[in-house]
């Protein structure tokens, strides 16, 4: 089943879902354990994480381009809290994916840094201002900070209602 129906998600939104995730984890630990790398596998992580970042930036709106086109399946919980914070942690990650790339394309203008898509050199936007390189580099990790505890809470909510509430909300999003 390619599209979504009223009870279940189609391939393509699982692949958005689960490509997307194992992007945003790789680029989460890339970011994190690149403070512990120098030299050449610095340069090569930073290249790899920016470039997957760029790509989550674009796969983002081609995401959600897909979700307004095609039916979602209805929510399995009808507890107003519970619905609020499943619409929360969607506009938070939303946001982090959208927002944590552009701060962190920002970021390397700021630092003078020339940025790459795969080997592809991208324009600079903003020229090179050491005064803005701390804050910049503190708002890029709050976003990643926030995209990280957001998955971990995704996590969280998704073991709750596969073994505790044992409903069906994992069976709708894994491959089969």
């Amino acid at each position: 089943m390619i599209f979504n129906n009223s009870i279940k998600y189609g391939l393509i939104s699982k692949m958005f879902h689960w490509y997307m995730a194992f992007i945003i984890l790789t680029i989460l630990l890339i970011g994190n354990l690149s403070e512990h790398l120098s030299g050449k596998i610095y340069d090569v992580s930073m290249v790899l994480h920016n470039s997957l970042g760029i790509l989550i930036f674009l796969l983002v709106f081609l995401r959600l381009f897909w979700r307004w086109s095609t039916k979602i399946p209805k929510k399995i919980v009808t507890h107003k809290f519970f619905n609020y914070l499943s619409n929360l942690s969607f506009f938070i990650f939303y946001f982090g994916m959208i927002f944590a790339p552009i701060t962190g394309y920002l970021l390397m203008n700021i630092e003078g840094n020339n940025i790459s898509f795969f080997g592809y050199e991208l324009p600079q936007f903003i020229d090179q201002n050491r005064d803005f390189e701390i804050l910049s580099h503190q708002i890029h990790g709050i976003m990643g900070d926030l995209l990280l505890y957001t998955f971990l809470l995704h996590i969280l909510a998704a073991g709750y209602h596969h073994w505790i509430r044992k409903d069906d909300s994992f069976k709708r999003i894994k491959f089969e």
